[in-house]
C-alpha cells in the first residue's frame, strides 16, 4: 500500500520545534514516526500521532481517522531550520524513511509556486527581453537562469555588482530605457523597498510591451531590514491598488503564502490570540499582465518621497536582507 505523509507546520523556536502533520498507510499500519535530524544526529519520537483526522479521512482514505500528530519537541539549537526527515515504523516491524520534511512541507504552497507559473507564461513569448529589477547577485544568488533560453535578460540593481547589466532607480525605468520594451519583468524582495511603489508600477507600464508581464515577489509579514529604506508589506489584495485597468494592468495572479505565526514579547488581553491567527504569511507574490497604456503620472522625485534614506542605508554598512524565498534551500 502507498505511504502518505504531509508536513503542515515545522516552525523552529529556541531548543525546540512545533510540529503537526499527518501519515497514513492502510498496511501495514503505522506504529511509530519519528524526526530524524541529520546534524547533529538527533532522533525524536512523536508521541501524539493518533490524534483524530476527518479531514484526511475524507480527502485520502476513509480509514485514516486518526492520523494527525500535533506537538511541541525538544530539537539541539544547530538542527533548527534545517531539513530533517521522519522515519516510519510499520506494525510489521519493518521501517521507511520520507524524503524532505521541508520540501514536503512548501510542497502545494501558492506562494512558492507562483515563480514557476510566471516562467510558464513567459515561455509563451517568442522572443524578447526580461527585465530583473533588484538582480544584484546577494549570497552568489542570481535568477538569469531560470528565464527560458529564447529570451535575453537584463539585471537592472540600483548599485553595481555581480549580475548588474544597468545601475539605476525602479522608479526611473524610462529614463534607463528610453525607446526599449521588454515582454516581462520580475523583483523578488524588491517592491517592500521601493519608495513609492505606485510609481514603479506606472513606470513598469511605459518600458512594457503590450501584454507584457510582471512577476513580483515580497513579503506580507517580516521584520525591518535594510533600515532605513524598508516601508511597505503587502497583502493579497495590495496588488490590484497598484496594478489595475487605470495603471494599465489586469492581475493575473496573487498569493500569499508561506503561512507564520505572530507572536507579542509582551502579551495583553488584545495580543494573547495572534498566534492562533491562521492568516499570517511571510510572502506575497503577484503576476500582472500590461492591457492598455496609461497616461497617469506620479511627477515627485524619489529624493523628495525618502529624502536621504533611499538608498544610502546600504553604502554605509554590511546589507542584511532575506534570502530569496525562491532559492531557499
Amino acid at each position: 500500500m502507498s505511504l502518505h505523509w504531509k508536513i503542515d507546520e515545522c516552525g523552529a523556536y529556541p531548543g525546540r520545534m512545533r510540529i503537526s502533520g499527518w501519515c497514513f498507510q492502510a498496511t501495514p499500519r503505522i506504529a511509530r514516526i519519528e524526526a530524524v535530524f541529520p546534524d547533529p544526529a538527533t532522533v525524536v519520537p512523536l508521541a501524539s500521532y493518533g490524534l483524530a483526522s476527518p479531514d484526511v479521512a475524507a480527502g485520502v482514505d476513509p480509514a485514516a481517522t486518526h492520523a494527525r500528530f500535533d506537538e511541541w519537541i525538544a530539537v539541539p539549537d544547530a538542527a533548527l531550520g534545517y531539513d530533517f526527515a521522519l522515519r516510519f515504523t510499520f506494525a510489521d516491524g519493518t521501517t521507511a524513511t520520507s524524503g524532505s520534511a521541508l520540501g514536503n512541507a512548501t510542497a502545494g504552497d501558492p506562494y512558492f509556486e507562483s515563480f514557476g507559473k510566471f516562467l510558464g507564461l513567459l515561455n509563451g513569448f517568442k522572443h524578447g527581453t526580461v527585465l530583473e529589477i533588484g538582480s544584484r547577485a546577494r549570497s552568489a544568488l542570481t535568477n538569469r537562469q531560470h528565464i527560458p533560453p529564447h529570451l535575453d535578460y537584463v539585471g537592472l540593481d540600483i548599485l553595481p555588482g555581480p549580475n548588474v547589466d544597468v545601475v539605476g532607480d525602479a522608479h526611473r525605468l524610462t529614463e534607463l530605457f528610453a525607446g526599449r520594451r521588454f515582454v516581462a519583468a520580475m523583483s523578488f524582495s524588491v517592491f517592500e523597498h521601493l519608495a513609492m511603489p505606485w510609481k514603479v508600477a506606472l513606470e513598469l507600464n511605459r518600458v512594457l510591451e503590450p501584454g507584457g508581464l510582471v512577476f513580483s515577489q515580497t513579503h506580507h509579514t517580516w521584520p525591518l531590514h535594510e533600515e532605513p529604506w524598508d516601508f511597505w508589506r503587502f497583502s493579497q489584495t495590495s496588488w490590484q491598488t497598484l496594478f489595475n485597468p487605470a495603471t494599465g494592468f489586469e492581475v493575473v495572479e496573487a498569493v500569499c503564502g508561506e503561512p507564520a505565526r505572530i507572536h507579542a514579547c509582551r502579551t495583553n488581553p488584545v495580543t494573547r490570540d495572534l498566534p492562533n491567527f491562521r492568516n499570517a504569511f511571510l510572502g506575497s507574490a503577484s503576476t500582472v499582465r500590461k492591457i492598455s497604456d496609461t497616461s497617469l503620472t506620479w511627477p515627485v522625485p524619489v529624493e523628495v518621497a525618502a529624502r536621504d534614506s533611499y538608498p544610502a542605508g546600504e553604502l554605509t554598512r554590511p546589507p542584511v536582507h532575506p534570502v530569496n524565498a525562491f532559492q531557499r534551500a
